[in-house]
């Protein structure tokens, strides 16, 4: 095991300095999956998302030691902080789109469901879905070729363009969910505001009021959005991220679980085990050893 999660600020492999909000990159997926011998080990982005387009050939998604199996045509989108990695056939042929988080957010500022949409973990099969994995495809050329050339008013384009592949592939995801939470804007602004302070807040001690506070709304009324959003209270999305973020510790590193209680701000590891077993079912030590 490996004593640090693989974490990159930049692309695979590179080590650089955080990006520009407005980072946007292409390459084929081939590129750099034939330098690591088809094989992308498990790792992490901290600030940027990522679209893996699959045009032809096979794959396997791993995250969090989960194996998903991938066939073309498919799109993977991986969020930021997500823990992913990949196994390629040596045919596979199709292109890799990332982009920092900010940059997504945005360009859909006003539009916090179909972010909260977008920010989850999917692979999308379009095996039956031939005309709607072309549309996507046909943006995604046209997306590529801006990025390529330089033309007038080339960073405007470019923002039309992935508002337009990303609300093609919202509207794939609800067809296929066939569920849809109804909830306003900003109940979901609330939502969203709340989950990326959580993310944020790992290493500090807050309260769900402190949480509340920060959005200038009442504890009640937080636990009001979490409930109609997610069907969970807001200390149930707390822990929830915090059991997430531990597992990736059991799984990936060799950090003892009292250090790793430790880096998730549990002062009592023994609380911590607690709390792992009621949401897992199991204790961090049977996690990991399975």
């Amino acid at each position: 095991m490996t004593k640090d999660l693989i974490n990159f600020q930049g692309l695979y492999g590179d080590h650089k300095t955080p990006l520009l909000p407005d980072f946007i990159h292409f390459e084929l997926l081939e590129t750099r999956s034939k330098v690591y011998d088809w094989e992308i080990k498990e790792h992490l982005h901290t600030d940027l998302f990522q679209l893996f387009v699959l045009q032809e050939g096979q794959g396997i998604l791993v995250s969090e030691q989960e194996e998903i199996n991938l066939e073309s045509p498919c799109i993977v989108t991986i969020p930021t902080n997500t823990l992913h990695g990949f196994h390629f056939q040596p045919n596979v042929k199709g292109e890799v789109i990332t982009f920092s988080e900010s940059f997504l957010e945005s360009i859909f500022q006003k539009k916090p469901q179909l972010l909260l949409e977008l920010n989850r973990l999917r692979c999308l099969d379009f095996k039956e879905h031939s005309a709607q994995f072309s549309e996507i495809s046909v943006l995604q050329s046209q997306i590529i070729e801006e990025l390529i050339e330089e033309q007038a008013e080339k960073q405007l384009l470019i923002q039309s363009l992935f508002q337009l592949l990303f609300i093609r592939i919202y509207r794939f995801i609800l067809s296929q969910n066939k569920r849809f939470t109804a909830s306003d804007n900003r109940t979901l602004q609330y939502f969203q505001a709340f989950q990326k302070s959580i993310k944020q807040s790992v290493q500090e001690s807050k309260s769900i009021q402190d949480y509340a506070k920060e959005l200038n709304i009442t504890a009640v009324h937080l636990n009001r959005v979490c409930q109609q959003v997610a069907q969970k209270s807001a200390l149930e999305l707390v822990q929830e991220y915090l059991i997430n973020e531990a597992k990736k510790y059991l799984l990936n590193t060799s950090y003892t679980i009292a250090e790793i209680s430790y880096f998730l701000n549990f002062k009592d590891p023994a609380y911590f085990t607690r709390l792992f077993k009621k949401r897992t079912g199991v204790s961090p030590s049977e996690f990991r050893k399975n």
